[in-house]
């Protein structure tokens, strides 16, 4: 199970950015509203065979680059069974970066290097990132709140409820 599908990736760029990146150079550019029927898994038959054709390519390079950011996010330690929004937005930031590649920016690579930052913290046992997010768990209906002893020494009474 993915982290991130090509729908987040969409979510979190959009159809034009991910046509000029995904599509190979020596392919003509296809229609956005082609690329981004394909990621919603629309019917792609109004379209020529050609832009089917590079469609179809830019989707293979989108799928190779979620599938690398899984792998990633894997080699962290984090479990391929979990999914929730904040892994979806890690796994769609690392696909981003791999497709990229040459053409980097600087907010794409502090980005990324934000996204290696959580992983490491993760494998540190520094963050949680699937509290409560195993396959097969129950989200309780209840928190708990707990609280230290006294900064001042005064402990509240009954009295300070009634005032």
């Amino acid at each position: 199970m993915p982290f991130a599908t090509r729908a987040d990736l969409l979510a979190r760029s959009n159809a034009r950015t991910l046509a000029q990146l995904a599509v190979p150079t020596d392919v003509g550019m296809v229609p956005v509203d082609a690329l981004r029927t394909a990621i919603g898994g629309g019917d792609l038959t109004g379209f020529t065979e050609g832009d089917q054709a590079a469609i179809g390519l830019a989707l293979n390079v989108i799928d190779a680059a979620l599938a690398d950011a899984d792998a990633l996010l894997v080699s962290y330690g984090v479990p391929g069974t979990v999914q929730n929004t904040l892994l979806a937005r890690l796994a769609s930031t690392v696909a981003l970066y791999y497709l990229y590649g040459a053409e980097m920016t600087d907010d794409v690579l502090k980005a990324y290097q934000g996204v290696i930052d959580v992983l490491k913290a993760y494998a540190r046992g520094d963050v949680d990132l699937v509290q409560g997010e195993e396959e097969g768990a129950t989200p309780t209906d209840s928190a708990t709140i707990t609280s230290g002893v006294s900064r001042y020494g005064r402990r509240p009474t009954d009295e300070d409820d009634e005032a």
